[in-house]
């Protein structure tokens, strides 16, 4: 990969900065634009929720439903399997639709299905698929979402796309992480089985609100 990526990724940036502090200066456009930070923090914790059952996945694997390793692993992959399909369906459905509808629609898809999942719960439906199902859901809308999120990002200053990726990357990484050690933090074998969904459920409610954020400030912006 990276003797491919040497040989065959060419630069695309005709107006590179000449130092990384040239680059540094940039960043205070960004940081002062609510259009950046509604796209990045629809990102950040889009992202937030998978790691987020990244960790309590296996406590809940372990404590609530006793799961084999193997068995387990095919479930991990699930919300993956169902970020795919949301991918391939971004594909067909982004030419036709906006940025943030695109958003707006991913996070509603995620929101719905862990509320699903935590209702499943409180009826006393404990089955391995009442945690893991809404997790397929989540899956996909990410698939929905971050496509559009990420260019969304980098049209908020065109000219700063290389330092609005660089940002906005930088800061989903973190929001990943921050949402692993609050799964880590808050999840014990007595409550993992609502618990997962209920962090789950907040990130993506997070996102929700700033896909709808964003389309707000996008109406702004048009009208003026």
């Amino acid at each position: 990969m990276f003797i491919l990526c040497w040989i065959d990724l060419k630069e695309t940036n005709r107006n590179p900065s000449d130092t990384i502090l040239g680059q540094f200066r940039t960043y205070p456009e960004l940081v002062t634009s609510k259009r950046f930070w509604a796209f990045t923090l629809c990102m950040g914790f889009s992202i937030g929720t998978f790691f987020a059952f990244l960790a309590g996945a296996p406590l809940a694997a372990n404590a609530a439903f006793e799961m084999s390793p193997g068995t387990l692993g095919l479930f991990m992959g699930s919300i993956t399997g169902g970020f795919m399909v949301g991918s391939f369906l971004s594909g067909r459905l982004s030419p036709r639709f906006k940025l943030t509808t695109m958003m707006i629609a991913g996070r509603v898809i995620a929101c719905t299905a862990l509320v699903l999942g935590l209702c499943l719960y409180a009826a006393g439906f404990l089955h391995v698929l009442a945690l893991f199902g809404p997790c397929v859901f989540v899956g996909l809308s990410n698939g929905l979402t971050l496509p559009s999120a990420n260019a969304g990002v980098l049209s908020v200053r065109p000219q700063l796309a290389g330092s609005a990726a660089g940002l906005a990357g930088a800061f989903t990484i973190m929001c990943g992480a921050v949402m692993s050690w609050i799964a880590g933090a808050a999840l014990s074998g007595d409550n993992v089985r609502y618990g997962l969904l209920a962090i789950m459920l907040t990130a993506a409610a997070v996102s929700l609100a700033a896909a709808l954020a964003a389309r707000r400030f996008e109406q702004l912006a048009g009208s003026e």
